[in-house]
């Protein structure tokens, strides 16, 4: 939070000395004509929503939005804001929490431990509050049409509807009687039962708070008397605006809400967004008549500009339907190379496939043709595949980025407990004879499914011996499926 307060400031002296610069123009600087008296009506919307930690739940921040109404009064430069605004204020909590609590039952006289443990439990505040923002103002042209505007101050918080509800989840209750050493979980008529969403009421402990304010915005001419404003804001709640009943959040006899129990009892109202609006400026005929004289010399001043802009785009005509061309025609040569450079980009794609394939046709008739004394032993291979090792070994140096993974497999006759070592041996014993055909053994990984990829039943002789293999696979850059 303190980032983003940080954040804000630092924008608003940027752009504050941005309107400085600007407003020192001599074609856009605008004489003081006295103390200026504005009405501001805005309307705004953002993130609003309760800042608060507590071990009960996790927070989710909400939005909202506000009416706003202001008074400004700025002799020249810096000067005082004062108005008033209507928020609305979100958010919600998730309750994953139990506790325990101490009673004495009314029916025996019998003490019992009350526990209470809530599921998944959401619960959403809905706040509306009125606030009275007291600020320092400082406003200055940018030029004749906008106007840079700046606040920081105050603001009183005070809420004056505060309900909260809940919407998803349960919470149960259960008694356990230590005479009895029995906890009772489902006994509705003595208040032993699961309570599910849907409860709402008022929050209670929320109250009034203080809170740090910050804006900054733009404000457009219209007229004389009005201008469009646009403009961010932030604020951010100093003291804490919850003093929350010294009770669980269910007391064992009613559900007092999140924010009415103890809890959650450090609580900040923050909001940052935007706002939108119109100011009315409240000044006199005398101050109407000159700001006139100044827009009418300003209006002389942008016809020259527009009779010098002429001439020089007349001047500037040739030279740019020359550029159009020279344009075109680079234009023409790039697509000509886009095009060699898409051939060649095919071209070596499809050989790229190409090898892929043999490869992985190669790595398919090695594992086929691998001939072992026992089961788990390291294979042998026929000379007839030769020829596969090369093309393993041609396409591993040309992909460095490409490994070879080898998978060991078992049939159901091994326990399922034994089954993935047996399959890693066999996989590492296969490692082993390609190392010696000269594969690198870096460039292989070997894992074991055990029994639990059958590619034939293991009801029969011939489908066990199916079961039992070994596979080899491309692992990694283009060779990844």
């Amino acid at each position: 939070m303190n980032r983003l307060i940080t954040y804000a400031i630092f924008t608003c002296l940027a752009t504050l000395s941005f309107a400085n610069r600007s407003s020192v123009l001599p074609s856009d600087s605008t004489p003081y004509l006295g103390t200026r008296h504005y009405l501001c009506l805005n309307l705004g919307g953002g993130m609003h929503s309760h800042l608060f930690e507590s071990e009960a739940g996790e927070s989710k921040l909400g939005y909202g939005g506000l009416l706003e109404v202001k008074y400004q009064l700025i002799p020249k430069h810096w000067g005082i804001g004062i108005g008033m605004q209507l928020s609305s204020y979100r958010s919600s909590t998730r309750i994953n929490y139990g506790y325990a609590q101490t009673f004495t039952h009314l029916d025996n006289n019998l003490t019992y431990t009350l526990n209470t443990q809530f599921h998944d439990w959401e619960e959403r505040q809905d706040v509306l509050a009125i606030e009275i923002p007291l600020s320092l103002q400082y406003e200055n042209a940018i030029n004749s049409k906008w106007k840079f505007l700046m606040g920081v101050g105050v603001t009183l918080s005070i809420p004056v509807i505060k309900e909260y509800s809940s919407r998803n989840g349960y919470y149960t209750t259960s008694g356990w009687f230590e005479s009895t050493n029995v906890e009772y979980e489902d006994l509705q008529n003595h208040g032993f039962r699961t309570n599910l969403n849907g409860q709402s009421g008022e929050i209670c402990g929320l109250g009034k708070s203080i809170g740090s304010y910050a804006e900054f915005g733009f404000n457009r001419s219209m007229g004389q008397k009005c201008a469009f404003h646009m403009g961010l804001y932030c604020q951010y709640g100093i003291t804490n605006s919850n003093n929350p009943l010294d009770k669980n959040i269910y007391d064992g006899e009613e559900y007092v809400g999140a924010f009415g129990s103890n809890q959650y009892t450090d609580i900040h109202l923050f909001k940052a967004g935007m706002k939108l609006g119109f100011r009315f400026d409240l000044k006199d005929r005398k101050r109407e008549k000159e700001a006139e004289q100044i827009v009418e010399r300003r209006l002389e001043e942008r016809e020259r500009q527009k009779e010098i802009a002429a001439a020089a785009e007349k001047m500037k005509r040739e030279r740019f339907l020359q550029e159009q061309r020279d344009r075109i025609r680079k234009k023409e040569e790039n697509d000509q190379e886009m095009e060699r450079n898409r051939e060649k980009i095919e071209a070596f794609h499809k050989l790229s496939l190409k090898e892929k394939k043999e490869a992985t046709l190669a790595l398919k008739r090695i594992a086929d043709e691998a001939i072992y004394a026992y089961p788990n032993s390291i294979p042998t291979f026929p000379e007839e595949i030769e020829r596969s090792f090369d093309v393993i070994y041609t396409y591993l140096a040309k992909n460095a980025d490409v490994t070879l993974l080898i998978v060991g497999h078992t049939d159901n006759t091994i326990k399922e407990s034994r089954s993935f070592p047996v399959g890693q041996k066999r996989a590492e014993a296969f490692k082993q004879a390609l190392i010696r055909k000269g594969i690198p053994e870096d460039r292989m990984e070997c894992v074991s499914k055990g029994n639990t990829q059958p590619v034939a039943s293991n009801n029969t002789k011939g489908g066990r011996e199916l079961n039992n293999r070994t596979e080899l696979k491309l692992k990694g850059g283009e060779a990844e499926e």
